[in-house]
């Protein structure tokens, strides 16, 4: 729980960073800018950590020297980290006066990557069920990992509430973005979510809630 918060703080901090430079360098720009905003998006990550077993069978061969062989089953356990977010340069935004309307695809997985430190001697588990003259390989335990991280992605990609937690990070930050350019140039933006609904052919955007947000005195 505690490096999820960290990694929440650190996203938070880069964020109002790069707000904070926006404002610093330029001074007159009073409009929300797309290429800040697709910045944004690209720090609200949301990064998971997971623990996975990669699962390899080696099976025995044919003819008369192999008979009596049975199969070798080899386990491979692992942790590793996978990031969610959206695809920056599919994000939108349309500005007409104080309207302001942003258009942000779903959520997907960016990139999973394993910790190589927890690939040890104790991470290795191989069956003892009867010998086999078929070792198995570092090319067997490297294809068991990537099948095991297709497998791992897949369940991610089924997980809509995470990946609704990936697009609800970069929508708030975004906003936040924009209230702070208003309160700081004196005007009230209106603004307007649209998303991009990936199961369909195009991109076709559905209307989410208008947000209005006043200017400070």
């Amino acid at each position: 729980m505690k490096k999820k918060i960290t990694t929440f703080i650190l996203v938070m901090a880069l964020a109002v960073c790069a707000m904070c430079g926006c404002s610093t360098n330029q001074e007159n720009v009073k409009e929300p800018d797309i290429i800040q905003i697709r910045n944004i998006c690209n720090l609200a990550t949301l990064e998971c950590y997971y623990h996975n077993v990669a699962k390899s069978i080696k099976e025995p061969e044919a003819g008369i020297t192999h008979i009596g062989e049975k199969e070798r089953t080899f386990w491979i356990e692992y942790t590793g980290k996978v990031r969610l977010g959206i695809d920056m340069s599919k994000v939108t935004m349309n500005i007409k006066g104080s309207d302001v309307e942003v258009t942000l695809p779903e959520a997907k997985v960016l990139s999973s990557s394993i910790d190589k430190k927890t690939l040890d001697e104790n991470s290795y588990i191989s069956s003892e069920n009867g010998w086999n003259k078929n070792s198995i390989t570092a090319t067997d335990q490297t294809k068991a990992i990537d099948e095991a991280q297709k497998g791992m992605e897949e369940e991610v990609k089924k997980n809509s509430s995470l990946l609704l937690s990936a697009q609800n990070r970069a929508k708030t930050l975004i906003e936040n973005y924009i209230i702070q350019l208003g309160e700081a140039s004196g005007i009230q933006y209106n603004i307007k979510w649209n998303y991009i609904d990936s199961n369909t052919s195009t991109e076709m955007q559905i209307p989410a809630h208008l947000t209005t947000h006043s200017a400070k005195s």
